[in-house]
């Protein structure tokens, strides 16, 4: 952890030694005995005292918020969900929600939760309001979150498709691949020499 550890020891009145261990200039723990049994007896008591404080640590209610847009909260008028359009931008539903917050001038909130061992809980607010939530591990549960809340959003609320972004790169086709094509097309289709019609055109000077 990058931390210092530093034993001080001291000579009793019994003749027994006290070894103190100091972690980062504060003592931790001590242990008694000779100038060696003492140092381990020390470090023993500061090894079981990290441990509960770190399982204590790991029990706490861990709460992170990650908000995104304006409010309205400054104006001392709150927006009415009831009016809210989804502004859809991407196929991304944390963009689709965080582009829809900013063009209904809205905030939105992503509040995690820590629950067991490295399961999260996110939960998605829209002015305040609760809308959807999931549970699973941090990196992807703010993606499963936003989901739910826009298939819970779109079941009442309108919304707007930004056409320009919308369509898969297979959907897409240059000019110069159409020119291939129709090069490719046309040679399919090419009229064989021993064709009567093909004999005709040459005669008349076609080639």
């Amino acid at each position: 952890n990058k931390m210092s550890v530093e034993y001080k020891y001291e000579l009793m009145p019994n003749r027994s030694w006290r070894c103190q261990v100091y972690l980062q200039d504060h003592c931790l723990a001590e242990g008694f005995g000779t100038k060696k049994t003492s140092k381990h007896a020390a470090a023993e008591e500061a090894l079981k005292i990290l441990q509960k404080m770190q399982s204590n640590i790991a029990s706490l209610k861990v709460t992170q918020v990650q908000k995104v847009g304006c409010s309205s909260r400054g104006s001392g008028r709150k927006k009415d969900l009831k009016d809210l359009v989804i502004y859809e931008n991407s196929s991304n539903p944390v963009c689709t929600l965080n582009d829809t917050a900013q063009f209904n001038k809205m905030t939105v909130e992503y509040v995690f939760e820590r629950m067991t061992g490295m399961r999260w809980k996110c939960k998605v607010m829209l002015e305040d309001e609760f809308i959807a939530e999931a549970v699973g591990v941090k990196k992807s549960v703010k993606h499963e979150a936003a989901e739910e809340a826009v298939k819970i959003l779109k079941k009442t609320q309108p919304t707007v498709v930004n056409n320009l972004k919308k369509g898969t790169v297979e959907d897409v086709i240059s000019r110069n691949e159409i020119r291939g094509r129709s090069a490719e097309e046309a040679f399919k289709q090419k009229i064989k020499e021993d064709n009567i019609g093909n004999q005709i055109l040459r005669k008349m000077g076609w080639t």
